[in-house]
């Protein structure tokens, strides 16, 4: 029978380690994944009657969506309602039965030839759900329960335009080359992280390092090596600081202060009054701190702990959140090169508290009112 190509978004999901399972847990992931595909379409207002019935994959499906579907509404809500489906999975899963997906949006000319779909588009899909690099970031993020791969051809149809909806800038570009594909392009996401770990030149998924606090010793810190794409502001020259115990321990949220060194200025965050202490070390002045940023970050940090009081926010989302907040502290406290990276965090911290409205809704406007400065 003649092919007729149809365009459709192509969506793509495969199940982490799924080999290494015994019989029984392979077949109880395959049920929650189909379990929890539809719901998740479903919530996501994602038209699922419109689309092929799920294609398996052994360990993962594929699913063809018509392409009057909105890319936004699966980069957005799709990617946010399937993380949260994964997180109340592992809640009451252990490590053998572990769900952690590798998910790759795409989209272009598919037809059925009377056994199966066949098309160029679904065959680049599929390559990219294997890509080493996704595994990679998958690996290497542990709190994370998914990685996003999307084609070029999406990144210029949407994510390019920076649509307030969509986390764009946690976003990083890989090479993508196998079999008959070269020198292509799959832009990877981790939710929950500002950065994608485990990516070349991707720095480290906690964060820059943080100096010893206690009693007062010296610490040598070598100087980080340089990629090609990192950029110089978040290297920091070797030297040898001394770190002071400016305070004794936080307050409730967490059980240790932080001390951060950043170009000759020692960043604390000090739990007692929400706020930053800046001390100059070994010289320089360092960058003057913005204190209207940091006033933002304090107030997000007593609504997440307050959050956390009345249980709306759980003790791993309040962690998480909690660190990410850190980083927004110290990106305030380098000045006015650090904004960038302070709308990074805040990001961060919007997609892990994203089920609670009200804490969501005031990082987004913070988000849009330092853009817009």
């Amino acid at each position: 029978m003649a092919v007729k190509p149809q365009y459709f978004n192509i969506l793509v999901v495969d199940i982490e380690k799924f080999g290494a399972r015994p019989n029984p847990v392979q077949s109880f992931l395959r049920d929650s994944l189909y379990g929890l595909m539809e719901r998740v379409l479903d919530e996501a207002g994602i038209d699922r009657l419109g689309a092929s019935r799920p294609f398996d994959r052994g360990d993962g499906m594929f699913l063809l969506l018509p392409g009057s579907v909105a890319k936004t509404d699966l980069v957005g809500p799709f990617v946010a309602r399937l993380r949260i489906g994964l997180r109340a999975h592992a809640q009451t899963s252990n490590a053998t039965a572990a769900l952690r997906l590798r998910v790759v949006l795409h989209s272009g000319e598919v037809g059925w030839d009377g056994r199966g779909w066949v098309g160029e588009d679904l065959n680049t899909a599929c390559r990219m759900v294997d890509h080493q690099p996704l595994r990679d970031a998958l690996s290497a993020a542990e709190d994370a329960h998914l990685v996003l791969g999307i084609s070029d051809a999406w990144h210029r149809a949407v994510l390019r335009h920076d649509y307030p909806e969509l986390d764009t800038d946690s976003f990083r570009p890989v090479r993508f080359d196998t079999k008959e594909i070269h020198d292509e392009t799959v832009w990877v996401r981790v939710p929950g992280y500002a950065v994608p770990p485990g990516l070349d030149g991707a720095p480290p998924a906690a964060g820059p390092p943080l100096i010893a606090v206690g009693r007062a010793e010296e610490t040598a810190r070598p100087a980080p090596q340089h990629s090609s794409s990192t950029p110089a502001a978040c290297t920091t020259p070797d030297r040898t600081v001394r770190s002071t115990n400016m305070t004794a321990e936080r307050s409730d949220d967490y059980e240790r202060p932080i001390v951060y060194q950043s170009g000759g200025v020692a960043q604390q965050y000090v739990g007692t009054n929400d706020g930053v202490v800046t001390q100059s070390v070994n010289g320089g002045d360092g960058p003057a701190a913005d204190p209207e940023l940091l006033a933002h970050v304090s107030a997000l940090r007593r609504a997440l702990r307050e959050a956390h009081e009345r249980h709306e926010v759980d003790g791993e989302t309040f962690e998480g959140a909690s660190h990410a907040l850190d980083e927004a502290t110290r990106e305030a406290a380098s000045g006015p090169s650090g904004r960038n990276r302070f709308v990074l965090a805040l990001r961060s911290f919007r997609g892990l508290v994203e089920p609670v409205a009200a804490l969501a809704a005031a990082a987004a406007a913070v988000i849009t009112a330092v853009k817009g400065a």
